[in-house]
């Protein structure tokens, strides 16, 4: 996570991953709110809206900016297993693989949000992780109107965090190369 106050020299290679982190941001948002309207409109578009939140979590986790390494791993590692079973479930058509895929993507986010907390002042942002575990379970239990208003809360809030981001300087994201473990 990065400091404020303290301006590195961006070369095109970290301006390039900032603003695909940001652009992933805005995508989880989208996808979010996307995931919201299909659990009560179009039931059986399930795992194509899974495969859209696929995107935003492969944008940030790809491109993700924090100093401690096993949390990087972590969160890395949520996303890869989510694709990984997104793609099984399309292969054998299996929505139980879709639903742990998107658990996966979950922890990513419920990672980020956290992360991003520290940045913003709006304190609901803290509360992202278990909005997005109650959530998952929501979905998986089929209450589909309860999770969709909290997709919603948290698709709302994504895009909150991705508008507030895109008005930031570049270098906020990246804060002091020297705290990065290796």
């Amino acid at each position: 996570m990065a400091d404020p106050h303290i301006k590195e020299k961006l070369d095109a290679w970290d301006k390039i991953s900032i603003i695909v982190y940001r652009t992933g941001i805005v995508l989880s948002g989208v996808a979010l709110i996307t995931l919201a309207a299909q659990q009560l409109f179009y039931p059986y578009w399930f795992k194509h809206i899974v495969l859209f939140l696929a995107l935003g979590s492969i944008f940030q986790a790809a491109t993700l900016h924090i100093y401690m390494k096993s949390v990087r791993t972590i969160l890395v590692a949520a996303t890869w297993i989510g694709i990984w079973l997104l793609t099984l479930s399309f292969t054998v058509t299996n929505i139980w693989l879709a639903y742990f895929a998107l658990g996966g993507f979950f922890v990513t986010h419920a990672g980020l949000a956290y992360k991003e907390s520290f940045c913003f002042s709006l304190f609901i942002i803290k509360f992202v992780p278990i909005i997005l575990v109650v959530t998952w379970f929501l979905i998986v239990l089929s209450h589909s109107e309860i999770a969709s208003v909290c997709l919603l809360l948290v698709g709302g809030l994504y895009l909150y965090m991705g508008w507030e981001k895109v008005n930031m300087p570049l270098h906020f994201d990246l804060g002091d190369r020297t705290k990065y473990e290796n």
